[in-house]
């Protein structure tokens, strides 16, 4: 009997390990809940406990010509939270100013030097989106200074509701019908109620990027998420002329767009930007296009190098003995960091912190495994009293700390995590499959069908299928690095991404089982059945 791990190493968890038909669709769609209906609607705006004072305070700001300022964020959520802002600001005839803190200068959330700023340029009314929740220092300082702030955000609440003019948020003061709205998805409600539920010129445009924050920010895609990001993938088909519809065509393939073309092509193009230089080259990008446009492509492909060469050198040789990964290096940058840690989580299956060195302090992203909130983590006594700030969810935070505390911190997330009975020997990667499917279900038909269950992302995962007992063929590296592997599985055409490192091991003599999603691959009109390789394991029976 062959090895239970896999040729990457993994240990594979099929939930229905008995062959399964078509039928698994459904079964998969009454477990996950999903019941489209054509006509479901957004919730009303205005079930925000303090949406009419937000509402009246911005209006009345409009109509005296107040100087307005918007507070975002470096990421795909706070940048196409900002943007529809600016858009509806603009439609009415007002510029606002617009703070995008820089990533290593300034680091996430708001700072009392930047509200001095704005303070300076005559503010008198800032609003907040996909921060502030936890300001509380910074928004009484912006009171002292006579600036009402309005608080859009759907960070985890630490210390309560901030003492601002009015505060948006799903679960703060009281929860509305979908806390899992994402910094652009409270945006898009707030915009709904200024525009008092009458749809506007442009509206597309804010439902697709209320559509990009949603999948870019991997909040459930439950309720009003998967109704925006519905309509949102389809308003991309039909963009009105504009920099958004210029960035959707540049990275169109011969398909529509899809949830997983949205995070892996225009998520990371607006995250490149605050990762490599500054985040207001994406929001220039999306609102003006241009030479802005240009530039985040060649940041993201400079952030592919760039992160890719770190993996190469740094986390190959991180110490595997903990169950929670502590890495700290001069190299590595914040703009870095969380796809370095959301690297290693996903290669070894627990919570890792990554963090960059900056003199006399470290700034850290830190991702999890479901069974770990990492929240709750940097919240207990032994590891906050580590840290200088922290803030996030429970399976994407960030913090800042001294560096000489890096060991100590190692230590106390270990003994929180061995108190909770996870050892580093038991914490193997492992990789999630939803069934096993009997392979003549991979059908064309069966894969449209699979389609029906879109669009996926957190919370409704494209389903994952183990297809055993097969023979492989044409198999070989593909993509300018090798890191890809191609080949073709009982004749069917297959990709697997970053399985390139397997090809040594795989031969058309043996039997295999393969862990695979099933898509439709669209080329010169035609359509075909094609599978996206997850992982291989030779055949255990």
């Amino acid at each position: 009997m062959a090895s239970l791990l896999s040729l990457t190493g993994k240990l594979w968890k099929i939930h229905r390990p008995t062959p399964h038909d078509e039928s698994i669709v459904e079964i998969l769609r009454t477990e996950r809940g999903i019941r489209d209906d054509v006509g479901a609607k957004l919730f009303d705006p205005f079930l925000f406990p303090e949406m009419q004072t937000a509402v009246a305070r911005i209006e009345s700001a409009m109509k005296e010509r107040e100087t307005i300022a918007i507070f975002g964020d470096y990421d795909s959520d706070g940048i196409t939270a900002t943007a529809q802002l600016v858009r509806f600001f603009e439609r009415h005839g007002i510029t606002p100013l617009v703070h995008l803190p820089d990533r290593v200068k300034e680091g996430y959330g708001m700072r009392k030097s930047s509200i001095d700023a704005l303070k300076k340029k005559g503010v008198s009314l800032l609003i907040t989106v996909d921060t502030g929740i936890s300001a509380h220092e910074e928004i009484a300082h912006a009171k002292s200074l006579k600036i009402d702030v309005i608080v859009t955000d759907h960070h985890r609440v630490q210390g309560g509701r901030p003492d601002a003019y009015a505060v948006l948020h799903p679960l703060t003061p009281t929860p509305v019908p979908n806390p899992h709205l994402c910094g652009a998805g409270v945006a898009f409600m707030l915009v709904r109620a200024l525009e008092h539920g009458k749809p506007w010129e442009g509206i597309e445009i804010d439902i697709a990027l209320a559509t990009i924050g949603t999948i870019g920010d991997l909040v459930p895609l439950i309720g009003e998420n998967r109704i925006l990001t519905m309509h949102g993938l389809q308003c991309m088909e039909d963009l009105p002329a504009s920099p958004l519809k210029d960035l959707v065509d540049t990275l169109r393939g011969n398909a529509p767009l899809t949830s997983t073309d949205v995070a892996f092509k225009i998520v990371p193009r607006l995250n490149a930007a605050g990762r490599m230089s500054h985040p207001q080259i994406a929001l220039d990008a999306i609102l003006k296009g241009g030479e802005a446009l240009t530039e985040i492509h060649t940041l993201n492909s400079e952030r592919q190098a760039f992160v890719n060469d770190l993996d190469a050198k740094i986390l190959s040789s991180i110490d595997l003995s903990h169950p929670f990964l502590v890495l700290a290096h001069g190299e590595i940058t914040p703009g870095t960091a969380g796809l370095l840690a959301s690297r290693l989580t996903e290669r070894h299956s627990r919570p890792s912190l990554v963090a960059a060195v900056l003199g006399d302090k470290a700034v850290a992203s830190i991702r999890s495994i479901p069974e770990i909130d990492i929240m709750e983590c940097l919240s207990n006594p032994s590891v906050s009293s580590l840290l200088t700030t922290f803030g996030g969810h429970s399976q994407a935070a960030g913090c800042t700390f001294d560096p000489k505390h890096i060991g100590a911190l190692q230590q106390a997330l270990t003994s929180l995590l061995s108190a909770r009975g996870f050892r580093a020997d038991f914490m193997k990667p492992t990789l999630d499959i939803d069934a096993s499917l009997n392979p003549s279900s991979v059908t064309l038909s069966f894969a449209k069908t699979i389609e029906s269950l879109s669009p996926f992302g957190q919370g409704n995962d494209e389903p994952v299928f183990m297809l055993p007992s097969l023979t492989l063929s044409d198999f070989r590296v593909v993509g300018t690095d090798g890191s890809h592997l191609q080949l073709r599985v009982e004749g069917v055409k297959a990709i697997g991404f970053r399985l390139g490192n397997i090809l040594e091991f795989l031969n058309d003599r043996e039997l295999f089982d393969v862990a695979a999603r099933i898509g439709v691959n669209v080329w010169n009109g035609k359509e075909s059945v094609q599978l996206i390789v997850e992982d291989v394991r030779k055949n255990i029976l």
